[in-house]
């Protein structure tokens, strides 16, 4: 508790400070961004010093800061377990750069030139496209891993499944999931990006299969109530093994993020919208988009190739059925989709006669 007597010193040294920062906040129209740059300017300040750094409590000699001490936060954030993107990154070092020449122009004894850094490339393209089939051979092949090895299946096959991200998933405890009270299946929920609540729904089978991780012996160690007990390090050096092992060329930049754009090519883009918990459509259509684009398809030349429908009855039920399978997973997932509502309905109109 503070004493009176500390509280006006607080009040002297620390109110100043801090309502310069929140009149260089409040200067932006936009209530996100006002949200974004306090956040990213609280949590600078609380790297610097844990405990004595909130910023209402700031005053000049804490605002001097050394370029090695941006530079070794921009790195921090690199290694961060969140796994942040460039992009990310450099917009949590920006307020802070903007934050300083504001307050230089208001005669603050400090130098904007300090914070100056090379902000990160983009990278907002850099990770590689993977497929249902290599996702689905990369759980098959950890499970080879004699100790580790249903763990770092069942790591794989959620990330692809749910599309969540690895730091969500790492963060994953056994009461995240619950039982769904309306289908045959089980809820996962987690807090994604932007502490954004995310439900996705997982079948018994992989609900099973993650059940199997607490019969592992190693687990036995762990009462954290927490899932997944594999640290980044693993992660990336499995994902490395794994490339390795099929034959994934470097030039596709496959990384463990790819895992959770698989499911992009699913369903409509709205479906996926909310599937991947995207704010924006727009990055939804971005991570559809796979890097080796096939013109030979586009609308250009489809709208002018003229084809009659006819030309499907010239061919062999083996004939449609391999045309069927060739189909990218999101059509054939549609296709087998619509092919069981028709069972279905046959199936009910033979109990109806």
């Amino acid at each position: 508790m503070i004493s009176e007597t500390n509280s006006k010193v607080v009040e002297l040294h620390s109110r100043k400070v801090f309502e310069d920062i929140m009149t260089f906040i409040g200067k932006f129209e936009s209530k996100h961004t006002q949200r974004n740059y306090e956040r990213s300017i609280r949590n600078f300040y609380l790297w610097l010093d844990p405990v004595h750094k909130d910023i209402e409590y700031l005053n000049e000699d804490d605002l001097k800061v050394r370029n090695a001490d941006i530079l070794r936060y921009q790195k921090y954030l690199k290694d961060h377990e969140a796994d942040y993107t460039n992009i990310t990154i450099n917009s949590h070092i920006a307020p802070i750069q903007s934050l300083y020449e504001y307050l230089e122009i208001n005669e603050y004894p400090i130098n904007s030139k300090i914070v100056k850094i090379s902000m990160l490339s983009d990278d907002s393209e850099i990770t590689g496209p993977l497929y249902l089939d290599e996702a689905e051979e990369m759980a098959k092949l950890s499970l080879q891993d004699r100790k580790l090895g249903q763990e770092k299946y069942c790591l794989i096959r959620s990330a692809y499944t749910t599309s969540f991200r690895k730091s969500s998933l790492l963060s994953l405890e056994w009461t995240d999931i619950k039982k769904n009270p309306l289908a045959d299946n089980y809820l996962v929920t987690t807090i994604g990006k932007g502490n954004k609540r995310h439900t996705v729904p997982i079948s018994t089978d992989l609900y099973s299969e993650l059940l199997k991780i607490k019969e592992q012996p190693y687990y036995r160690k762990f009462n954290d109530n927490k899932i997944f007990h594999l640290s980044p390090n693993t992660i990336q050096i499995l994902m490395n093994n794994l490339k390795k092992k099929m034959g994934i060329l470097p030039e596709r930049n496959v990384k463990f993020h790819s895992l959770r754009n698989v499911a992009a090519s699913f369903g409509t883009i709205e479906e996926a919208k909310k599937h991947l918990n995207h704010s924006n459509i727009s990055t939804t259509e971005r991570y559809r988009k796979h890097t080796a684009e096939d013109y030979s398809n586009s609308i250009s030349l489809r709208i002018e190739d003229k084809i009659d429908d006819s030309i499907l009855e010239h061919l062999s039920k083996e004939e449609l059925v391999q045309i069927i399978i060739q189909q990218n997973h999101g059509v054939l997932s549609q296709i087998k989709r619509d092919a069981q509502d028709m069972l279905n309905n046959k199936e009910g109109m033979v109990v109806i006669m």
